[in-house]
């Protein structure tokens, strides 16, 4: 009985507790007591063969953003076009499309058989967008053999490049000439104007010099 009491007891009180009864009074998790003790602060000895380094700081490079460039649109004046590197194609379906860059059989009279462009067959009505952020510096219905066209200018790693969006439908020209415009941003409809055997976009691009370049392999190297 003795036996069951004294295993009731060390079931029930926690051990630290009944070393408190021992013939040396021992501090208890159940009783704190304050502690008078003080402290000198502690110090650390480094031996005489002991070398201080110092550690070099981190180098950085500082390099400016390069300049804006600033573009000459007509009744606009002065726009600055900031550089970008957010380019898209300039309808949702690349992949769908018919004369390509440079010499071509004329598909009708009066077309050229030298192209300048590339033709997108996204379908009649489809969206036309910006391929980058860049200004407006042409939106007109009365585009000659290009029909309904619009013209923004970019600045593409510090580069002035035009990207001409031709052919679009009538009454579908979204933007104005000297505004900002975003990559993927609607400029119009896709449609059949101006010198056209159907409802295509004609996209040229070039550079300050005015002289055409493949369009369609300028984006597919940097669009992937």
């Amino acid at each position: 009985m003795s036996f069951a009491g004294a295993m009731m007891v060390a079931t029930s009180v926690p051990a630290l507790a009944i070393t408190a009864t021992d013939a040396e009074p021992r501090a208890s998790v159940y009783a704190p007591v304050e502690d008078t003790v003080e402290y000198a602060p502690q110090t650390v000895e480094v031996g005489s063969d002991g070398v201080m380094t110092t550690l070099a700081a981190e180098q950085y490079h500082v390099e400016a953003a390069p300049p804006p460039i600033v573009s000459q649109v007509a009744s606009v004046g002065s726009v600055s076009i900031v550089d970008t590197d957010a380019i898209v194609w300039p309808v949702l379906t690349p992949d769908r499309r018919s004369s390509g860059f440079g010499p071509r059989s004329a598909p009708c009279a009066g077309c050229s058989t030298n192209h300048d462009g590339v033709d997108f067959n996204p379908g009649n009505g489809t969206p036309v967008m910006s391929i980058a952020d860049g200004v407006v510096v042409l939106a007109t219905e009365s585009g000659g053999g290009l029909g309904v066209n619009v013209e923004v200018q970019h600045n593409i790693g510090g580069e002035l490049v035009t990207s001409s969006y031709g052919h679009m439908q009538y009454g579908s020209i979204a933007v104005s000439v000297g505004q900002q415009v975003a990559a993927g941003q609607q400029l119009g409809l896709v449609g059949s104007t101006g010198q056209s055997t159907g409802p295509h976009l004609h996209l040229e691009m070039f550079g300050v010099d005015g002289v055409r370049f493949d369009g369609f392999a300028w984006l597919a190297a940097r669009i992937g």
